[in-house]
C-alpha cells in the first residue's frame, strides 16, 4: 500500500475497513483515526497516542473536555470490532471477525491512549491495496457520525479514481447495513433526514471534498444512491498553504535546534558553565539583537564567555552574560594571537580586559583624565 505522506495529522484508512460493517461512537471513531495516523510500516504491535497533539485540531473552544469525552470512550471499546468480507468467488466467500484492539487503556496524568493491535490486523493495515488518505481536521470536527462514514466511503472513492470528479452506485440497503442504520432508518425519509442530509450539509463546504447524489428508483421507490465527487479546491488550496508553512516551520525548528547546541557548546566549553536549551536559546536570541554583532551572535557569546573568566560574577550567570551582550559594542583586542583551547580546539583571542570593562561600562579615556 502507499505510504502515508503528511506527517501523523494524515490519516490513513484502509478500503477494507472503510467498506466494513461496524457501529462505533463518534468519539470511538475520532480514536480510530488517531490510530490510524500513528500506524507505520514498523514491528511494533502497541503505540501511544498523545491526546495534545491531535486536541489542537478539533474546533471548539474548550479543549480540556477532549481528555474526558476521549476517556470515557475507550471504556465502551469493551466487545467492539468489525468483519471483513474476502471473496472466494461469485458463490463463495469468507468473513473474518476483528476486535478492534488487543488492549487499549488511558494512561492518567499523561493525557495519551495506549493501544496494542493484533498481528493479523497490523498486517491487513498495511497490505491492503487501497486506502482512503484523509486530514483529521476534518474527520475529528464533523459532529454527525454519518458524515464520518460517508466522508470515509467518498473520499476513498475519490483517491482510487485519481480524477477530479468521481461516481459511485451503493444500494440503498447495503449502504444503511454498513452504516449500521437502526431499523427506522428503513424508511427512506427518515434515512434522508437524519444520516444522507447531515452528511451532506457537514462535508460540502467543511473538508476537501464536495459531493451531491442523485436517487435511482425502481417503480417509484428510491433503491440505488448515485454519489458525485468532487475536489473542494478553495479547502485543498488552503491545505497546500498550510502544509508549506508547516514546513517552514519545521525548518525554523530545526535551525533553532542547531544554534541551541552551539550556543551551549560554546559557553560550556569556554567557562564550564552548564546551560538549559531555553537559557540557551535566550543568550542567542540576545546576541542576534546586537546591533553590531546580529549578523554573527556566536562569534559575540564566544567573545563573552571568554571576558566573563576574567570577571567574579556572583548573581545568575544567564543574566549576567544577557546584560553584557546587550551592551557590547566592540571587542578590544591586543593582538591577534590564537591559542588551541582545550575543548573542542576553539580558537582563543587575547584581549585587555581593563580596557574591555571600562568600554562595557561606557568609559573612555576623558574620563580617566578628569
Amino acid at each position: 500500500m502507499e505510504n502515508k505522506k503528511g506527517g501523523d495529522l494524515i490519516c490513513k484508512r484502509p478500503e477494507t475497513i472503510v467498506e466494513a460493517r461496524f457501529k462505533l461512537t463518534k468519539k470511538q471513531n475520532d480514536i480510530l483515526d488517531m490510530v490510524f495516523a500513528s500506524i507505520e510500516n514498523d514491528e511494533k504491535l502497541k503505540y501511544q497516542i498523545d491526546i495534545k497533539k491531535y486536541g489542537q485540531l478539533y474546533n471548539i473552544k474548550n479543549k480540556s473536555n477532549i481528555y474526558g469525552d476521549l476517556k470515557k470512550a475507550i471504556k465502551t471499546f469493551e466487545g467492539k470490532g468489525f468483519a471483513i468480507t474476502q471473496k472466494i468467488n461469485e458463490k463463495k466467500e469468507n468473513r473474518i471477525y476483528f476486535s478492534w484492539f488487543s488492549s487499549i487503556q488511558y494512561l492518567d496524568g499523561e493525557g495519551k491512549i495506549e493501544i496494542e493491535l493484533g498481528q493479523k490486523l497490523k498486517e491487513i493495515m498495511l497490505n491492503a491495496k487501497k486506502a482512503c488518505f484523509y486530514q483529521l481536521k476534518y474527520s475529528l470536527n464533523f459532529h454527525n457520525i454519518y458524515s464520518k462514514r460517508m466522508y470515509y466511503y467518498l473520499k476513498s472513492f475519490e483517491n482510487s479514481n485519481g480524477n477530479n470528479t468521481g461516481w459511485r452506485i451503493d444500494n440503498l440497503d447495503e449502504l444503511r447495513s454498513k452504516l449500521e442504520c437502526p431499523k427506522s432508518y428503513n424508511v427512506y425519509y427518515e434515512f434522508k433526514r437524519l444520516a444522507l442530509n447531515p452528511a451532506y450539509e457537514e462535508i460540502n463546504g467543511n473538508s476537501d471534498i464536495d459531493f451531491e447524489y442523485e436517487e435511482i428508483k425502481d417503480k417509484k421507490k428510491v433503491t440505488h444512491l448515485k454519489f458525485h465527487v468532487k475536489k473542494n479546491k478553495v479547502n485543498q488550496l488552503l491545505d497546500a498553504k498550510d502544509e508549506v508553512l508547516a514546513t517552514v516551520t519545521e525548518f525554523e525548528e530545526e535551525q533553532k535546534e542547531t544554534y541551541i547546541e552551539k550556543t551551549k557548546s560554546i559557553i560550556e566549553g569556554v567557562t564550564r558553565n552548564k546551560l538549559s536549551d531555553k537559557s540557551a536559546n535566550e543568550i542567542y536570541k540576545c546576541a542576534t539583537n546586537n546591533n553590531e554583532y546580529g549578523n554573527a551572535p556566536l562569534e559575540l557569546i564566544r567573545e563573552i564567555a571568554e571576558y566573563s573568566k576574567s570577571q567574579n560574577i556572583k548573581g545568575d550567570f544567564v543574566i549576567w552574560v544577557k546584560g553584557t551582550i546587550s551592551k557590547y559594542e566592540k571587542p578590544i583586542k591586543v593582538t591577534q594571537q590564537i591559542a588551541k583551547g582545550s575543548f573542542n580546539d576553539y580558537e582563543q583571542r587575547k584581549y585587555d580586559f581593563d580596557e574591555l570593562e571600562k568600554k562595557l561600562l561606557g568609559w573612555d579615556n576623558n574620563d580617566e583624565e578628569n
